[in-house]
């Protein structure tokens, strides 16, 4: 007794600074409360649309894989929440834009490539290919033009026969007009005609960020902010002035006369620089498909907030910050489903339906909620997915889901 009257004051410190940390830890286990969505502000910027859609089954077989999201080690460092097993689509690796159409190479849920090829024109249909491709161009004629990483190239037609091959010590391909495609390296260029005859090499350092214009080849140029440097078939260059007001960020995806598009080479960063001052930047955070056809867009509008628009009407901002106990900095959710007016958001071991503004249903997810209540619903866009049409600037986005794989068309007006 005499001991405890001693230290009474240290021991009641002592469990009042315990009892305190009890209540510190229950608050940050239910630290994180969903939020109510609120009404979409910048969906009048975008025209969204489907450009084409492949049905499981039809042209590629819905083959699911299992996958663990980080390896065992590297989980129980981090202390990422969530699901240790999940199964994954069939998804469009990349997509590639040319006067002749577009083409798509296909990955296994494991990212390992498929032996075939998506040409999209006003048909589709899938190409068989003698091996894994690196890089596909959409040919008029209903074949594609193929490189891979032995510096060889390519032409199959329709029916996956090889027609030409070409060896070139280039693996980086762009398609231009008549069928042709530019070949590159890290400091040179080829000009192949759709007969698979060459013309080059030339100087040139615009290695996996140049884009086609007729038959020219184009890309910023490096130590300017005010003009497309372009390189003939020929050998000759020219430049297209731009005027800008800022140094443009990320590969070139397309220009007109008063403005350009860039993004980055693998993410959803996308930059719009124009000659009359307007400089915006946005990020697409995914993309797929309503349960009757309608595309849908996630949009970062801010650090923890995204913008969901739908090419038949506007659509919703949802909060997307997660914090954790386990994480010294918050996670980011992602919108994965939107089913009329529901929305279903996801992350890690978090998931909220909402219906139209209010909080329908909120859980924690592990590995076999994922399967049974993320998975049946979830659409995941390609982390390679930035391209644009040449002639016109629309945004292609690849995206796989619960119905099959889509390419979704953003156009973007700031």
């Amino acid at each position: 007794m005499e001991v405890i009257a001693r230290y009474w004051r240290s021991i009641l410190s002592v469990g009042m600074a315990f009892f305190m940390c009890l209540i510190l830890i229950a608050k940050q286990q239910t630290y994180w409360q969903p939020e109510k969505p609120m009404k979409a502000m910048n969906c009048q910027k975008f025209k969204i649309s489907t450009i084409a859609f492949f049905e499981w089954n039809n042209l590629i077989k819905q083959e699911i894989v299992e996958l663990e999201p980080l390896p065992p080690d590297v989980a129980q460092i981090t202390g990422m929440p969530g699901p240790k097993y999940y199964p994954a689509r069939p998804y469009i690796g990349e997509t590639y834009a040319s006067p002749g159409g577009l083409a798509s190479v296909v990955n296994k849920g494991d990212d390992e490539k498929m032996p075939v090829g998506l040409w999209i024109g006003e048909t589709t249909r899938v190409i068989p290919l003698s091996e894994k491709p690196l890089s596909l161009i959409a040919r008029s004629d209903g074949g594609v033009w193929m490189s891979t990483h032995q510096w060889l190239l390519f032409h199959y037609d329709r029916t996956g026969a090889v027609k030409h091959t070409v060896n070139l010590p280039g693996t980086d391909i762009v398609g231009v007009e008549g069928d042709a495609v530019w070949v590159m390296s890290n400091d040179k260029a080829w000009f192949v005609n759709a007969n698979g005859d060459v013309r080059g090499s030339y100087p040139w350092e615009g290695f996996n960020h140049s884009v086609g214009s007729k038959q020219a080849l184009c890309q910023l140029e490096g130590d300017k902010i005010r003009r497309v440097q372009c390189l003939e078939p020929d050998g000759k260059n020219y430049f297209v002035p731009l005027s800008l007001s800022q140094t443009p960020a990320g590969k070139l995806l397309f220009f007109s006369d008063d403005h350009i598009l860039t993004g980055d080479i693998a993410g959803g960063n996308l930059g719009y620089y124009s000659t009359g001052g307007i400089n915006a930047e946005i990020n697409i955070e995914n993309a797929g498909l309503t349960p009757s056809g309608d595309a849908f867009v996630s949009i970062q509008t801010d650090d923890y907030r995204t913008e969901v628009c739908l090419s038949k009407g506007m659509g919703r901002r949802f909060s997307l910050k997660y914090n954790t106990p386990s994480l010294p900095i918050p996670l980011r959710l992602a919108v994965v489903a939107v089913e009329g007016e529901r929305t279903l958001v996801y992350g890690f071991d978090r998931a909220v339906w909402y219906k139209g503004d209010q909080i329908e249903n909120s859980f924690k997810v592990g590995d076999r909620r994922y399967r049974n209540d993320i998975f049946p619903y979830v659409w995941l866009r390609s982390i390679h997915f930035v391209t644009a049409k040449s002639n016109d600037g629309t945004v292609i986005i690849s995206t796989t889901g619960p119905t099959g794989m889509a390419l979704i068309g953003l156009r973007w007006n700031p």
